[in-house]
């Protein structure tokens, strides 16, 4: 079913724990799935989770962004279990507004109605 969603989709959050190397990796095997399914170029955002496990931490940040860099992503680091630097939503919603902005560029600067699906 993954196959399917990528084709579908509008825009890709991108998430992995920065104290789980192994979830850090899978990453690019997702970023070539995303690839082998449709045309690269819609907004993604790369999520470094769980930044309250500092003391555990097993990719630093600069690694996280220099990922995000070579995709064309931003990086932003969160924790969803206390949201420490408030970063949750604020994911959501950049994620929704690159979605919207680039729906609107497509359309020739035309106001169009997208709707998000999260899974």
């Amino acid at each position: 079913m993954i196959d399917e969603w990528i084709c579908n989709a509008h825009g890709f959050l991108l998430v992995f724990a920065i104290n789980d190397k192994i979830s850090f990796e899978y990453l690019k095997d997702m970023v070539e799935q995303i690839k082998k399914n449709r045309m690269w170029g819609l907004p993604v955002i790369v999520v470094g989770n769980k930044c309250d496990l500092q003391n555990e931490r097993e990719i630093s940040k600069q690694e996280g962004e220099e990922f995000a860099n070579s995709i064309g992503a931003n990086y932003i680091e969160s924790s969803a279990l206390t949201d420490e630097n408030g970063n949750c939503k604020n994911i959501f919603q950049e994620c929704a507004n690159k979605i919207i902005k680039k729906a609107n560029s497509d359309e020739k600067g035309e106001a169009k109605c997208v709707k998000c699906s999260i899974f």
